[in-house]
């Protein structure tokens, strides 16, 4: 028996050093995590793929390693389920997380009562994810699109000048764009010039641009899932010289402000749910940057905060289920009140959102170069769950 386990470490230290992967042991507790490291919203998967690894580094529920394995949707939500299957009938993953597509998210779901699984998304904001497509299997550690309008109403009852704009809306066509954009479009008194939708995958926005200037737009909205394509259209729309506000609901990834650089600054958001600047303040996210900028030489964007926390709760949930079974596991999650480096996560039972808030925010320069940043997030004002949150009858879920 010394022999074979010998054999078995030797084994593991080979497939280490040669960068093999290495198959979960038996006594690992298995997360499947399943976002896009590749395609065109790569900068918002690998932020958050970031943030889980740090959170996992180390980490042990009930006394067992957990061990996560990772795979690429590549934002394809055919892909994603695919995906999802193999990590929960190969890997043997006993829970899901990541969801940074909301499309992905919602197919994922489709499939969660075959697959049997509890789903956490960490990022996906549609409302149709905790409301008309709800599942007992799936729960939202983040704001969504509706929270995060309330969120942007109330920013602009303290900002009147931003409401007196004639908004444009720039939105991708897909599930997180229409939801994203018929939201914004509710806030009270909001004033809307135009709008134009485009597939993911867009590089040149020209036509978006043309339309935008001929309409009488002074603000543009931006609707489109975080990824190159909103890089691209900012940098092409400041160099056809729209100079205009420009809002991304929830802020973008800090990778990204840091390659717009001045085009980004000025940018504002409604519905930040962290920011890395946080650390002059917070004794928790400042050992989360440090860790983070140490290991990859950047700052975090909020996606990997937001994982980071999420995975937090996670861990408390499972720590808290007396086994690992899908039902077990599922009333852990509904229960569970953790403490995360974004503060308490609690969920709603009725429709497995987060009562979580959020803050205002603005892109600003910043004096002096910080962990590789020269621009970043700006937390204003704080909004509560009380302030943003959806009634239960109001959210489209018809029951778990």
């Amino acid at each position: 028996m010394r022999t074979i386990r010998y054999f078995a470490a030797a084994c593991a230290l080979a497939a280490a050093a040669w960068g093999l992967p290495q198959a979960a042991g038996a006594e690992d507790l298995v997360v499947g995590v399943f976002l896009p490291t590749t395609g065109p919203l790569a900068p918002l998967g690998n932020d958050m793929k970031r943030g889980f690894e740090l959170a996992a580094k180390g980490a042990t529920v009930k006394g067992q390693p957990v061990k996560i394995i990772i795979e690429d949707t590549a934002a394809n939500p055919a892909n994603g389920v695919r995906k999802a299957q193999k990590l929960v009938l190969e890997d043997k993953a006993k829970i899901l997380i990541g969801g940074a597509s909301s499309a992905v998210t919602l197919a994922v779901n489709a499939q969660a009562a075959r697959l049997n699984v509890p789903i956490i998304t960490t990022n996906a904001q549609a409302v149709a994810v905790t409301g008309e497509q709800c599942s007992r299997f799936l729960f939202r550690t983040v704001p969504n699109d509706a929270m995060s309008a309330k969120a942007i109403s109330i920013m602009m009852q303290k900002r009147p000048d931003l409401l007196a704009k004639n908004w444009f809306i720039v939105y991708h066509d897909f599930a997180y764009g229409h939801s994203n954009k018929a939201e914004f479009s509710k806030i009270p008194g909001i004033k809307i010039a135009g709008d134009a939708g485009r597939p993911v995958g867009t590089a040149d926005w020209s036509s978006a641009i043309s339309q935008i200037q001929a309409s009488k737009a002074d603000a543009i909205y931006l609707a489109l899932a975080v990824g190159d394509d909103l890089t691209a259209f900012v940098n092409q729309a400041r160099a056809f010289g729209l100079n205009f506000v420009m809002m991304a609901p929830v802020g973008i990834p800090d990778s990204m402000l840091q390659a717009l650089g001045k085009n980004g600054v000025g940018m504002v958001a409604g519905g930040l749910t962290a920011s890395w600047m946080q650390e002059a303040t917070n004794p928790k996210i400042r050992d989360f940057v440090k860790a983070y900028h140490a290991a990859n030489g950047v700052v975090p964007g909020y996606q990997a905060i937001q994982a980071y926390a999420g995975f937090q709760f996670m861990l408390a949930a499972l720590e808290a289920s007396s086994d690992f079974a899908p039902d077990t596991i599922i009333k852990a999650l509904e229960a569970t009140k953790a403490d995360t480096i974004v503060g308490p996560i609690q969920i709603r039972k009725g429709d497995h959102q987060a009562m979580v808030g959020a803050y205002m925010a603005e892109a600003v320069a910043l004096p002096q170069e910080m962990f590789g940043a020269k621009v970043g997030w700006k937390l204003l004002d704080p909004i509560t769950w009380d302030q943003m949150k959806v009634e239960l009858a109001d959210t489209g879920c018809k029951g778990l």
